[in-house]
Parts: C-alpha cells; sequence; structure tokens
C-alpha cells in the first residue's frame, strides 16, 4: 500500500469509526458489569441508549431473562454493528438521542455508557426522555468521564490532541475551534444538577482508571475509533499525520509516565420522582 493510500486509509477509518467494538476493551467495555452490577433488580423490559456494538445489551441478555430490548444509536455503522451481535434478541434502532420521539413503553432499566459527553450541551433533552420512558420502579444508570483539567481548560484527551498537533508542527491553538472534552464531561456537580432536574439520585460509585496501551498502534486505533475526526478536522489536509502523531505521543507517554493519562469515571444510577 503507498504512503498516500495508507493516509486515506487512516482517514476512511476515522470517518467511520472503525474497530470500536475491539479497542473499546482499552476503556469503555471495562465498566459494562461494573454499571449492570449497580441495577437494583433484574429488567425485564432494558433500553440502551447509545448502544454502539451492543455489547452492554448482550451482557444483559445474558445475565437476566429479559423480554424487550432495546438499542439506539445515532451511528448507520454502530447500528449495523449492534444489530449484527444481537440479532433477533433485541431491536436495534437509528437515531439521535437529543430528539427521541416519544413512545408508548416503559422500561425497568435505561442505561447510557460513555455517551453523555457526546450530547453537550442538549443533555437534558435525553433526560427529559429517559424521565418519561422510565417504568414507575425503574432506574437509568449512566456513566460520566471526568479527565484531569489542566490549566487551560483542557484534560484525558484535549491533552493527546494539543502534544500530538504540536508534534507535527501545527499550533495547539487550533484546538479553540472544537468544544474541549474537559468541557464536554461537565463537572460532577453539574451532571448531579443535570439529573436532579427530572430524577433521582440514589446511588453513585466512582472508579480512578489509567488508560495504558501496549504501543502506538493500540493507541491510534483507540482515538480513531473512539473520537473519530473530532480533533484531526482542525487540520483538514494533515489528519493521517496528526493520527500518526496521536500514537508517538501516547508511546511516549506510556514510557514517561507508565500510563496516557488518567481519569475518573462515576456510575450513577437515578430513579422516577
Amino acid at each position: 500500500m503507498s504512503s498516500e493510500s495508507a493516509a486515506s486509509d487512516l482517514v476512511t477509518q476515522a470517518e467511520n469509526l472503525a474497530d470500536y467494538d475491539e479497542v473499546s476493551r482499552l476503556r469503555q467495555a471495562e465498566d459494562i458489569d461494573w454499571v449492570l452490577a449497580m441495577a437494583p433488580r433484574a429488567p425485564r423490559r432494558i433500553a440502551d441508549l447509545g448502544c454502539g456494538t451492543g455489547l452492554l445489551l448482550a451482557t444483559a441478555l445474558d445475565k437476566w431473562p429479559v423480554e424487550r430490548a432495546l438499542g439506539i444509536d445515532g451511528l448507520p455503522a454502530r447500528v449495523r454493528e449492534s444489530s449484527a451481535r444481537l440479532g433477533a434478541r433485541a431491536a436495534v434502532e437509528l437515531a439521535d438521542l437529543r430528539e427521541l420521539p416519544d413512545r408508548a413503553e416503559t422500561f425497568d432499566l435505561v442505561t447510557m455508557t460513555s455517551v453523555l459527553h457526546w450530547l453537550y450541551p442538549d443533555e437534558d433533552r435525553v433526560s427529559a426522555w429517559i424521565a418519561a420512558h422510565l417504568a414507575p420502579d425503574g432506574a437509568f444508570l449512566v456513566t460520566t468521564h471526568h479527565p484531569d483539567i489542566d490549566s487551560s481548560g483542557r484534560g484525558g484527551e484535549d491533552t493527546i490532541a494539543a502534544e500530538s498537533l504540536a508534534l507535527i508542527g501545527a499550533a495547539p491553538e487550533l484546538l479553540d475551534r472544537v468544544i474541549p472534552m474537559g468541557a464536554r464531561a461537565r463537572p460532577v456537580d453539574d451532571v448531579r444538577a443535570i439529573l436532579n432536574r427530572r430524577l433521582v439520585i440514589d446511588a453513585v460509585e466512582d472508579r480512578r482508571v489509567s488508560v495504558r496501551v501496549v504501543d502506538a498502534e493500540q493507541y491510534r486505533r483507540f482515538h480513531i475509533a473512539t473520537f473519530g475526526t473530532y480533533f484531526s478536522r482542525v487540520v483538514p489536509d494533515r489528519q493521517a499525520d496528526y493520527f500518526r502523531a496521536v500514537g508517538a505521543v501516547a508511546a511516549r507517554r506510556m514510557a514517561e509516565y507508565g500510563e496516557v493519562y488518567r481519569i475518573s469515571v462515576r456510575a450513577w444510577r437515578a430513579v422516577p420522582r
């Protein structure tokens, strides 16, 4: 493969958020059993918002005698992947989580992991839908990620992006064109306020997570599958160079610090008012 074709392939992978099912094991997939363990009881009806490749629903279906399982995601590729994984065990639909239509049904359990920050600043829209579609004794389980924020207001993947831009000779200030993940994630108190507008928080659990990789390639694939072109679009003509730099930065940080970065992850359980 020519260098030009390889570069184009990296960008295409990012545009399609390719390989998420595999690379999610690096971070997001670790939360599934933890989150499901917070369910107050075995649900008969479950909805997973931002279902991704369907791994959480598949785990729930193996764990409980679920009668009705619904997955919703806003990316066609994810809907195809989750549909292939779940088959007839669940219904999977394509929809923007900020514009979910009203349904004539309720759920014993609604889940949403590693998704809320992507709905910024419209989190209240999905919160309203959840409140309207939870059974009276139902529960909503959601995870939020809170990176350590530096003096510039960036944290976690923002830091990797800034260092990667600098590595290819681009100005880190270009990141001012996108909303930092540190802002999208919101502080814990802000998330609490959003949930409390329509629901009652009755349990929280926290984890301090160290993100580690075995090599540059693994982290490059993780970044591409998780963040796509969210950061790379600030250098539209050098996206492939940026993705290579992401891997190099992660490998350097692993060698220097023993980790790429740390984040705090909080699992929340909320119930109807």
